[in-house]
């Protein structure tokens, strides 16, 4: 019987600090035989905890369980590993694989990702909204594109775990919900978001909400939003942004800001130094950018430190939002809940799961105690 320990566990989740590790480097530390380490990286979100199927603590049953997300080796997620088969090592050698026991389970109840989209809607998009006379200048019309281009963001984005809510910004010193009824989430109600979009087509509430503010408070809005942002995952200490998910292993949130801007931050209400700062100091979200037209590529590539797509000229900005709705979609299906139950009995336990997948192979390592005096029953 395999024996196993008491110990309490504090689950934290670490999201963006060294997003892509060297898993060959791990390797080598832990001794191992040389396996190579291949083109998927897995990015590993919690340590592992003892769980049963309904994902109770016990202290006799279960199997342990962690989250993975794959990426390729630039960091890029990869989604929906297909025909999965895998090699287990323990403490360096892989004579107990036929005993131990591991499942890969892709299951989008594990992950939901929050989606903050954060549109510029300064001086020159509010002109183009009131310029907008006829069809014949749809194509060339920034405002139209980008309503419509966010419209089909929306469509191809929202799923079962993935919301989307809705900000604009300009000269003021916050930010704006454009869905006035869900300031506080993200929602997957896309009629909801849609009709959100539409009010830039009314003149009444361009005049009311928009005019006069025609500047861009580009540095100041994406603090802002990482603040939104940050609630959603349940911790927002400034000083030291560590996102817990409370020890629910079935289900983790996180957030991430996709910032369209076709201008330059000109407001200077807030310093670049001040709002990377910031940013740094909230690894656990992912950012995006678009920017169309006079910005500061150097800027917005930093803003987007997971993508930034540079678009040349209106009639581009649905392409751009198709590429970045299929990023996400790549990032929502490339977590994995790996469950396993080791064949060593007692003792330290170096685990590696060596993963192939369609001619691709990624190393998932861990490490765990088993004490003794104790016959654990497997359950998986």
């Amino acid at each position: 019987m395999q024996k196993y320990f008491i110990i309490p566990i504090i689950f934290i989740i670490f999201f963006g600090c060294g997003r892509v590790g060297d898993e060959a480097s791990k390797l080598k530390t832990l001794g191992a035989p040389a396996i190579d380490s291949g083109d998927i990286i897995f990015d590993i979100k919690s340590k592992s905890q003892l769980v049963d199927k309904n994902g109770n603590s016990y202290v006799d049953k279960g199997h342990y369980s962690l989250l993975a997300q794959s990426k390729d080796r630039e960091g890029r997620p990869i989604g929906n590993l297909q025909n999965i088969t895998y090699e287990i090592y323990e403490n360096n050698s892989n004579t107990a694989s036929s005993e131990a026991k591991v499942i890969l389970d892709k299951d989008s109840r594990v992950t939901t990702n929050n989606i903050l989209l954060l549109l510029d809607f300064s001086g020159s998009l509010i002109s183009d909204c009131g310029s907008l006379q006829n069809e014949l200048e749809k194509d060339k019309n920034l405002c139209y594109q980008l309503v419509e281009s966010a419209k089909t963001f929306i469509d191809n984005t929202v799923n079962e775990n993935q919301n989307v809510a809705i900000y604009y910004f300009n000269s003021k010193t916050t930010i704006t919900a454009l869905v006035t009824s869900r300031t506080s989430s993200a929602t997957n109600n896309k009629s909801e978001l849609k009709d959100g979009l539409n009010q830039l087509y009314d003149p009444t509430f361009r005049r009311t909400e928009l005019e006069g503010f025609s500047s861009t408070n580009l540095n100041g809005a994406v603090i802002e939003a990482t603040k939104v942002a940050c609630q959603w995952v349940g911790n927002c200490n400034y000083d030291n942004y560590s996102p817990q998910n409370n020890g629910n292993l079935e289900h983790f949130e996180f957030a991430s800001i996709v910032v369209f801007t076709d201008g330059r931050d000109s407001a200077e209400i807030v310093s670049e130094s001040k709002m990377f700062d910031f940013m740094n100091a909230h690894k656990g979200l992912y950012y995006y950018t678009i920017g169309l037209g006079n910005v500061d590529t150097r800027v917005l590539s930093a803003i987007g430190r997971d993508k930034y797509i540079p678009v040349s000229q209106n009639s581009e900005l649905d392409g751009a939002f198709d590429d970045l709705s299929l990023e996400l979609s790549d990032w929502g299906d490339s977590f994995y809940k790996i469950d396993y139950c080791p064949a060593t009995q007692e003792g330290a336990v170096d685990i590696r799961i060596k993963v192939s997948s369609e001619g691709r192979i990624g190393i998932i390592s861990d490490n765990i105690t088993l004490p003794e005096n104790i016959d654990f029953r497997c359950d998986l």
